[in-house]
């Protein structure tokens, strides 16, 4: 009596283990899709008795069931995704971003410099850079007179504003606006161009 008793037992608890065993519930779950998908396409009882006993396979009901799954896991993914990325993206972006740097400062020279590293990209047929070398020098003489103080963060259209106070701006707007032309350009600077500037720039330093 008692080896009936342990055998219903161990028959017993093993039936509750298989039931609430993973593989067991994913199984459960499978049939209850394959139930449902068979419901929607044969419909009632009726409609399934007038199938002629047809049947879908079941390699195609396994399909439909982990499709369903990677497409439930999928969207859970993707919520999660969305919940957490404002929190990870800072952290992320802390590690690949390099230690603050300074700003660099624009190159200081003295004006005869300039004139020289102008001169020079003249003769080598350079002559966006020798309009940019005058334009810098404007750029120090009007420090030098204290008549615009360089400031890394001062634009063109800055120091357009300035040199209208000035006797005579139109040959400081000449090299200005050229400058602005040959920052938002790619074109050709051509030997006329920088003979424009130069004939300006006697007039700023005569």
């Amino acid at each position: 009596m008692n080896n009936r008793m342990v055998g219903a037992n161990g028959t017993e608890a093993a039936g509750k283990f298989q039931q609430t065993s993973p593989g067991w519930q994913i199984q459960q779950v499978q049939q209850r899709i394959n139930e449902f998908v068979e419901r929607l396409l044969l419909g009632d009882d009726s409609n399934r008795d007038r199938a002629l006993d047809w049947a879908l396979p079941e390699w195609l009901l396994d399909g439909l069931f982990w499709l369903l799954v990677i497409a439930l896991v999928s969207w859970a993914g993707w919520q999660l995704y969305k919940l957490l990325s404002p929190y990870l993206y800072p952290a992320v972006q802390r590690r690949r971003s390099p230690l603050p740097t300074t700003t660099p400062q624009p190159q200081k020279l003295a004006i005869v410099e300039w004139l020289g590293r102008s001169r020079t990209a003249q003769r080598q047929g350079d002559y966006r850079e020798a309009c940019r070398c005058l334009y810098m020098s404007m750029l120090q003489h009007l420090s030098d007179k204290d008549l615009a103080p360089q400031q890394a963060s001062r634009t063109d259209g800055e120091y357009l504003r300035l040199v209208q106070t000035l006797n005579k701006p139109q040959p400081y707007q000449t090299l200005i606006r050229t400058h602005e032309q040959l920052c938002f350009s790619d074109a050709v600077v051509s030997s006329d161009t920088f003979e424009r500037c130069w004939q300006a720039y006697q007039e700023i330093q005569p």
